[in-house]
């Protein structure tokens, strides 16, 4: 704490002196634009629960490095992020608790990009394809959601990358930095009439902190925004990544204190990664009939994984898909909503032993996985007065899970299982001149994804008979809005939630690194969160997120004990200054120790971070405008693990993360 103490005073002998000349007054209005996550009528200014929403002006897009979400996201109150330092497991997102379970992927959370679902039906979602420097805005919904998107509805992350029509018609940038980074991406946009279309391409290559943790990713995407007549539109489309990277493991605590920057032995000899092909498009129609905003959408995502690890090595084939429809309508003091939604997914997985990071002879595992959802849901929002408004919803969800068994030597494994859920919430918002405050009660599901289901502990096929959904119940009270007169903006929750049938994670000396789920009793979930920002003038702003929490085990064999993964303090703070289109910013990022195994006999030590950025918010040159920038991280080198692998076997819970790093770059823009 004596270096956030310190760095607090810095900012401050920074800050009090420009506020004898600071002349511009900050106007703080809720915005009245939808709250796309929530799927609902809620504005802003009206949802009744914690929502974040992360706007990212074209400057910031054109001087961000984009190599993680975990760098982009980190200011959002409720949201953790653990940085792997590698790309073969992809980033650890974690709101309020959810998620954090997951080995690889997300879990617990829905995530959505430009409307179609990263989410499977099973509840397991990878960002692979997600291309940071593309993303526009961003929202988290910090509260179970299930009412909205039903299954792993833990929160909401909703990310947009459809560019403004007004944004230049080409834009080039490179990047480089420490650890063999190197990043190039091009971006174009062009108007036809009345319609848009956008493309991007990128490439992005690091040769990683730690031995064996080389990554590379080549991501594309098109996009169109189509105005068929004067109340239709529709919105196309395409993303696609390939990936291919090196896994270098977990270590122990000793490991990592004795020499970070080395890989796991077992999946250095076993050469493990990760090589794989996703790619998803959608349709989105909008269409303003005399009855209400109707909205249907229809998605189709193709997933190849090539995936040897030291157990085995996994070989899955994904075909999914999805539509929804739904029909919204205010009017006076009335709001209504109602939708359908249909998803389906298709894995044909099958395991072999591993051969010098290939796929050996021996079949171990081969079956077809598919997943069949269906749901219906209802929201009513009712101003009761001038300031005061109510909502209530419900929804509906049918999930079915079934295996068909190719691999019969052990027997015939296939079988199904059917999981359904009641998701009602409850909310109620109160406007004052520039600050909304709000109450609601929520809830959420989370089934047993597809890969939980089938690792076993007694390492049979099929799936697990004994695992059931988790169930959470989330009561929250918040405010978000401005002090005009301290020229001061806020969004402050304050939130419990009750878990019941915890999944929890664990790994056996039989199953090696392969990790195992069982349902372990109930969870108590406390927290609060505050996200302050300051803008005494246009050239100047400081801002501040914490995110306190005390989340515990209350039943079963681990009573009291905390839910590891998850840091039970977090402080982000950021100063900007900027002098005409110059700028330079310096933040900080306090993440306090954590466990790191449910029984809460080893902890992640807490760690403080100093970043500093700096660059020019566009030079012109002729026709061209040169936006230059440079960011360093971790500037006073500590020494810390940017994430865990929950409960691991042999004690190798620990990623270490790098040291001091620095990446520059340059956009130019036509």
């Amino acid at each position: 704490m004596r270096t956030v103490v310190l760095c607090c005073v810095v900012c401050a002998a920074v800050l009090i002196p420009t506020v004898a000349w600071a002349q511009d007054t900050l106007e703080v209005t809720l915005p009245e634009i939808e709250i796309a996550a929530s799927r609902a009528t809620e504005t802003e200014a009206t949802a009744p629960f914690a929502v974040s929403v992360l706007r990212r002006p074209a400057r910031a897009i054109a001087t961000s490095p984009g190599v993680t979400l975990e760098r982009l996201l980190r200011t959002l109150p409720g949201a953790w992020l653990g940085d792997r330092s590698h790309f073969a497991l992809g980033e650890r997102l974690v709101v309020r608790g959810m998620g954090w379970r997951a080995p690889f992927g997300v879990r617990g959370v829905q995530v959505l990009l430009d409307g179609v679902p990263l989410t499977m039906p099973d509840g397991q979602a990878i960002l692979d394809v997600v291309e940071p420097t593309t993303l526009r805005q961003a929202e988290l919904l910090r509260g179970p959601a299930s009412l909205f998107w039903g299954n792993a509805s833990g929160g909401v992350l909703f990310l947009s990358s459809m560019p403004p029509e007004t944004v230049p018609a080409l834009r080039l940038r490179a990047m480089g930095g420490s650890l063999g980074l190197e990043q190039v991406v091009a971006k174009g946009s062009a108007a036809f009439g009345n319609h848009h279309l956008s493309g991007y391409a990128s490439s992005i290559q690091r040769d990683g902190y730690r031995q064996h943790s080389t990554g590379r990713f080549v991501r594309s995407g098109v996009q169109g925004r189509f105005t068929l007549g004067p109340r239709t539109t529709l919105h196309a489309t395409t993303a696609l990544s390939h990936q291919d990277a090196e896994h270098p493991g977990s270590l122990t605590g000793d490991e990592a204190a004795a020499d970070p920057q080395q890989a796991n032995p077992s999946f250095a000899d076993a050469d493990a990664g990760k090589e794989s092909l996703h790619v998803q498009t959608g349709l989105t129609l909008r269409h303003a009939s005399s009855v209400g905003l109707l909205t249907a959408t229809a998605y189709g995502v193709r997933r190849r994984l090539d995936n040897p690890l030291p157990f085995a090595t996994i070989d899955l084939n994904r075909w999914a898909g999805g539509a929804r429809v739904q029909l919204q309508q205010r009017s006076g003091r009335l709001g209504w909503n109602v939708g359908v939604d249909a998803g389906w997914q298709d894995d044909d997985r099958r395991n072999f032993d591993t051969v010098d990071g290939a796929a050996g002879d021996e079949l171990r595992l081969d079956q077809q996985e598919t997943v069949s959802a269906l749901a219906a849901f209802g929201y009513l929002t009712l101003q009761l007065t001038e300031r005061l408004e109510a909502s209530l919803g419900l929804r509906g969800d049918r999930l079915r899970v079934a295996l068909d068994d190719a691999l019969l030597v052990n027997g015939d494994q296939s079988g199904d299982r059917t999981f359904t859920a009641w998701s009602p919430a409850l909310g109620l918002s109160y406007r004052l001149p520039t600050l909304l405050l709000f109450a609601n009660l929520s809830s959420a599901f989370e089934t047993p994804t597809t890969t939980e289901l089938v690792n076993r502990p007694d390492l049979d096929g099929g799936f697990n008979p004994t695992l059931d959904p988790q169930r959470t119940w989330g009561l929250e009270v918040g405010a978000r809005g401005g002090i005009p007169s301290a020229d001061l903006t806020l969004d402050i929750a304050l939130f419990r939630l009750y878990v019941r049938d915890r999944l929890v994670p664990f790994q056996t000396d039989a199953g090696g690194s392969r990790t195992f789920f069982r349902n372990a009793g109930e969870n108590v979930h406390d927290g609060v969160e505050v996200a302050l920002t300051w803008s005494p003038t246009t050239a100047l702003e400081a801002s501040v997120t914490y995110t306190g929490s005390r989340f515990a085990f209350t039943d079963d064999a681990l009573d009291g004990n905390r839910v590891p993964g998850v840091p039970p303090h977090r402080l982000v703070a950021e100063v900007r200054r900027s002098y005409r289109a110059l700028f330079v910013a310096i933040g900080i990022e306090r993440v306090a120790a954590y466990y790191v195994d449910a029984d809460n006999t080893q902890q992640n030590d807490g760690y403080t971070l100093i970043g500093l950025r700096a660059g020019h918010e566009g030079i012109a040159v002729g026709r061209a405008t040169l936006v230059p920038f440079v960011h360093v991280d971790n500037l006073l080198d500590t020494t810390y693990n940017g994430s865990i692998v929950v409960n691991a076997s042999f004690g190798r819970y620990y990623e270490p993360a790098p040291g001091r790093t620095v990446k520059a770059g340059l956009q130019v823009a036509f």
